[in-house]
C-alpha cells in the first residue's frame, strides 16, 4: 500500500504489495483506489496520468454525484454506481458499529453487483493493455473499500492484509470529511459539521465473513454477479506476482473452478 500525495484528493493509494495466502504479493502500479477526483489540480493530473500512467478511471458514485463536476480526464472514465440512485442525502449514515456497518456493506455490494462486474471488466482490460486503473467514490472509504475488499479477496489476499488496507483511509479522514461537508449531498441528516468517523478493522473483517457465509466468498460472488471466468483469470494472473503456487494453472477453470475454493 503506497499513498499517492495529491493536492486535491486525499485518499488515493496503490493496492500493490499486499500479501496473499500463498505467500505472493499484489503488483505495484497497476490498480489504485481513491476518493473524489473532482478537485484535483493540474499537478495532480500530471502525477496520475503522467507519472503513474493511469489509463482509466472508474467512478463508483451515483449520477447525482458525478454531475456536480464537469472535470474532463485525458483517459476513459466509466461510472458504475454501487448505490441505488436517490439514496444519498435522504438516508442517514449507517451506524459505525462494526457488525452493523458490515451488514450495510454486504447489502450495498449485493445491490451493486453490476458495478462489480463493470469495474472488474475495466481492470482486466487495462491489465491486458499494460495500463493502470483507478477506482474511486466520494471519500474512498466505504464503496471503494468494499470494492477493494472483494477484488483483493478474489486474488487471495489475506483478510488481515485487506483490513490493513481498509483502515489506511483513516490517514486523512479529517480532510476527507471536511471536503464532503462542503457538499449538501453528503449531509445525510447529520448536521453541518459531521463527525469524523474512523474505520475499524473489525468492520471489513465482518464484511468478509458475511460475504463467505451468505454468498460463498469473493470468487463465487463474482461469478454469480456476471464477472466472466476470463476476466477473473486475467486479474488473478496479472495482479499477483511472485512464485507460482503449487498446482498453478487457471484460477477458475478445471478442478479449481469446480471447487470454487476461496479459502
Amino acid at each position: 500500500m503506497t499513498a499517492v500525495e495529491l493536492e486535491g484528493a486525499y485518499n488515493v493509494r496503490d493496492l500493490g504489495g499486499l500479501r496473499t495466502k500463498d505467500g505472493r504479493r499484489t503488483r505495484h502500479g497497476v490498480i489504485y483506489r481513491g476518493d473524489s477526483l473532482d478537485s484535483i489540480t493540474p499537478g495532480d493530473a500530471a502525477t496520475l496520468f503522467g507519472t503513474l500512467g493511469i489509463g482509466a478511471i472508474v467512478d463508483l458514485r451515483t449520477k447525482a454525484e458525478t454531475e456536480l463536476s464537469g472535470l474532463l480526464f485525458p483517459v476513459p472514465r466509466y461510472r458504475f454506481s454501487v448505490l441505488r440512485e436517490g439514496r444519498l442525502g435522504h438516508e442517514p449514515f449507517p451506524s459505525d458499529d462494526p457488525a452493523e456497518l458490515a451488514k450495510v456493506y454486504l447489502s450495498n455490494i449485493d445491490g451493486g453487483r453490476a458495478a462489480v462486474k463493470g469495474t472488474f471488466g475495466v481492470i482486466a482490460e487495462d491489465l491486458q493493455a499494460g495500463v493502470a486503473t483507478l477506482f474511486h467514490c466520494a471519500a474512498g472509504r466505504d464503496r471503494t473499500g468494499i470494492m477493494a475488499a472483494v477484488l483483493l479477496g478474489l486474488v487471495g489476499v489475506t483478510d488481515g492484509q485487506i483490513a490493513q488496507d481498509y483502515v489506511q483511509s483513516n490517514r486523512n479522514a479529517r480532510r476527507v470529511t471536511k471536503k464532503l461537508a462542503e457538499n449538501p449531498l453528503y449531509a445525510n441528516g447529520n448536521g453541518d459539521r459531521p463527525e469524523v468517523i474512523l474505520l475499524r478493522e473489525q468492520t471489513i473483517l465482518g464484511f468478509m465473513r458475511l460475504l463467505r457465509d451468505q454468498f460463498g466468498g469473493p470468487l463465487r460472488f463474482c461469478l454469480d454477479s456476471g464477472v466472466s471466468p476470463e476476466v477473473i483469470d486475467t486479474i488473478k494472473e496479472q495482479f499477483v506476482e511472485g512464485t507460482e503456487p503449487l498446482g498453478g494453472g487457471s484460477a477458475v477453470g478445471g478442478d479449481a473452478g469446480k471447487r470454487l475454493a476461496d479459502g
